[in-house]
């Protein structure tokens, strides 16, 4: 399968379920039990697995500090905060995410130990604020550099030229607490082969933490990868 073929297939998928997210109109979506708002405008994980899988299957640092990155709807921070995390700061660069993610955490009662934050990854934080686990699921999908998009949540999935996830790698480890877990939400319709490069550039070594195949007929793989900044071990060990 060529690269174009590729982009061309995993952004088919995205739009084809972004439009049904938009036609079916759910407003609620549950995981682990727990039931959640799901606003207009904001990544809906009705029609998208990747926030169910990786909110079942993350190691919560529990009595520790968690900033998910790119929050969405705030089903995975919010069950951190449920989870056990003493604080669980949550951010995305969407004004709507940010509001959706305060109306769940309200629901769940669990405000107090939330800091909500609108921003473009790292930007959000104070000097020397670190954590225990950071974790992002990433908008894995490869797109070139000068893609142009029509709707400004298709950067919710796609990530030009991976300007963000080379970002991510530059700025994270300033922001891990010692012996903390840098962990990226992944999936097999993300270019492995980009990422790895990325990685071996940037100096880090990876792990999966967990690989879950989704439901349905050509469902993807979502992997939980733990980065390991300054290790040399390769990638997917």
């Amino acid at each position: 399968m060529t690269q174009a073929t590729y982009e061309t297939g995993a952004l088919a998928s995205v739009r084809q379920r972004l439009a049904a997210a938009e036609a079916d109109g759910q407003t609620e979506y549950e995981c682990m039990g727990r039931s959640f708002a799901v606003h207009d405008g904001v990544f809906p994980p009705t029609h998208f697995q990747s926030t169910g899988i990786f909110t079942r299957h993350l190691p919560y640092p529990r009595g520790g500090r968690l900033l998910e990155i790119g929050c969405g709807a705030g089903v995975t921070a919010v069950t951190a905060a449920l989870e056990g995390c003493r604080e669980v700061v949550a951010s995305d660069i969407s004004e709507a995410a940010v509001r959706n993610t305060r109306a769940n955490a309200a629901r769940h009662g669990v405000t107090g130990k939330m800091s909500i934050r609108q921003g473009d990854l790292f930007e959000v934080l104070e000097p020397g604020e670190r954590f225990d686990v950071i974790f992002w699921n990433s908008n894995f999908v490869f797109v070139e550099a000068e893609h142009v998009f029509d709707k400004a949540i298709m950067l919710a999935f796609c990530d030009p030229g991976y300007a963000a996830h080379k970002r991510f790698l530059d700025e994270a480890p300033e922001h891990l607490a010692d012996g903390g877990m840098l962990l990226m939400g992944f999936s097999s319709q993300g270019d492995g082969g980009a990422l790895e490069a990325m990685l071996a550039e940037h100096g880090y070594g990876s792990r999966r933490v967990a690989s879950v195949t989704g439901q349905g007929a050509g469902a993807p793989r979502y992997d939980i990868l733990q980065l390991l900044p300054g290790a040399h071990a390769p990638a997917g060990a």
